[in-house]
């Protein structure tokens, strides 16, 4: 589910991560079996400082549902990731941003599996959370957001960042808002009512593409 969500380290780190939170370290995928991590996996593929032999292009469409002053509400100064264009295909639908310091990272993405999926695969997560480098998983129901919705938070082990994922369904397309930050930058919320990372979902979701 981590990779679902995807993000890059400060450039590496936070690719690590996404990595580690998707089942599968893919375009669309997470590195864990939950949704959360499959957007840090595409984010984290296009946050690295492009080089020079790489082919950055525009970024992407939802970069004008998740924009700068959006971002700005769980980033200060927050910077848009610089896209680019993989070997074979177009570039992954993800707009990401991340912190001047590179200690947080956010991205937006369309989920590639169902939401039963992912909302199974970050329940697995939650009762196994080791397997993928993680601890501390809690899945919990987010109310009036979509048709359906659950915001999954974590610590990632290895690169020691704490990913919160919400991910949602609007009828046509499955939604995934990744948030990651370095470990002890900020504290997990108590409730989801209060969760910044739940808000900011609330408040871009009408905004989004209804076509798939």
């Amino acid at each position: 589910m981590m990779v679902r969500r995807l993000f890059r380290a400060a450039a590496g780190s936070l690719t690590v991560l996404a990595c580690g939170l998707l089942t599968a370290c893919g375009t669309s995928t997470h590195a864990t079996p939950s949704a959360a991590g499959a957007t840090i996996a595409s984010v984290a593929a296009t946050a690295p400082a492009p080089a020079s032999s790489m082919k950055t292009v525009p970024p992407a469409a939802l970069c004008t549902v998740l924009t700068k002053s959006v971002a700005e509400r769980l980033i200060t100064g927050a910077r848009l990731q610089a896209r680019v264009s993989p070997d074979k295909g177009q570039a992954p639908d993800v707009c990401g941003y991340t912190a001047p310091d590179g200690q947080s990272t956010l991205s937006l993405n369309p989920t590639s599996r169902a939401y039963a999926t992912e909302l199974s695969a970050a329940h697995n997560l939650a009762a196994n959370p080791s397997s993928a480098g993680m601890r501390d998983v809690q899945v919990d129901t987010v109310g009036d957001l979509g048709r359906r919705a659950f915001r999954e938070t974590a610590s990632q082990t290895q690169v020691r960042q704490r990913i919160t994922f919400v991910v949602w369904n609007t009828g046509a397309r499955s939604w995934v808002l990744t948030f990651a930050t370095t470990e002890g930058t900020s504290t997990a919320p108590t409730t989801v009512s209060h969760d910044t990372v739940v808000q900011v979902a609330h408040s871009i979701t009408a905004k989004l593409p209804t076509d798939r």
